[in-house]
């Protein structure tokens, strides 16, 4: 028995205790381990979510303050003048003699009522200078009501192969007005370039409008000549 026995620990309380814990520094020291591993999982976790830039990819490069914005210029050769812009394609459809009348819409008429020869002259941006023919179409409007004329093409072609024949606006050229009274009659005059030797197949198309469909007029042109 000892002399203080109230100073003395039971063996069963000592066994509870860890020894690395029984002291206050050494408690310490383990809580720091704690914080330690807490931290080091956070900066695991972090860097395993956190997105990540494409490989190989480089920032976009910012032009500085006195660099040129200019687009490099493009290659090849610009024309000054635009290309000659063909009419419509003739449509499969009977064709009409070149000396009659065809109806357009009903009340409508369309027919070629002369044609010159002429020497064309190049006054606009692509138009080039020859021999020419200078064609009178004729819209008669027998109806009661103002007909629209401001979608009618008039074109023309020539030969075999319905080659598109470019038009001119001189000398004399003249094109249907917008639209046409009731009961009236107008004329528009179109210059067209047609070879010499290709005048004996001459299409000449008058197109109303994309809802109707367009009237053909073929023949040897020296019928009205």
């Amino acid at each position: 028995m000892s002399k203080h026995p109230g100073t003395e620990l039971e063996p069963e309380a000592v066994a509870a205790t860890p020894s690395w814990l029984g002291t206050r520094p050494r408690r310490m020291i383990a809580g720091g381990i704690v914080i330690a591993l807490l931290v080091v999982l956070g900066v695991v976790l972090f860097g395993q979510l956190a997105p990540t830039s494409t490989p190989g990819a480089a920032p976009a490069a910012t032009p500085s303050a006195g660099a040129s914005t200019e687009l490099p210029a493009a290659t090849g050769t610009a024309t000054e003048t635009a290309a000659p812009v063909d009419g419509p394609a003739v449509p499969d459809v009977t064709p009409v003699p070149l000396e009659e009348p065809a109806d357009v819409t009903p009340g409508l008429v369309a027919k070629v009522t002369k044609v010159e020869e002429v020497d064309g002259t190049a006054r606009g941006p692509g138009e080039v200078a020859g021999p020419s023919l200078r064609v009178t179409v004729t819209m008669t409007n027998s109806t009661s009501s103002v007909v629209s004329l401001r979608t009618t093409v008039i074109s023309c072609y020539f030969g075999a192969d319905r080659t598109p024949a470019p038009e001119l606006r001189e000398p004399g050229g003249s094109p249907l007005p917008a639209s046409l009274a009731a009961n009236s009659v107008i004329d528009g005059v179109y210059i067209f370039t047609v070879p010499a030797d290709q005048r004996g197949n001459v299409t000449l198309l008058v197109d109303y409008s994309v809802d109707v469909q367009p009237v053909v007029f073929q023949g040897d042109i020296a019928d009205l000549l």
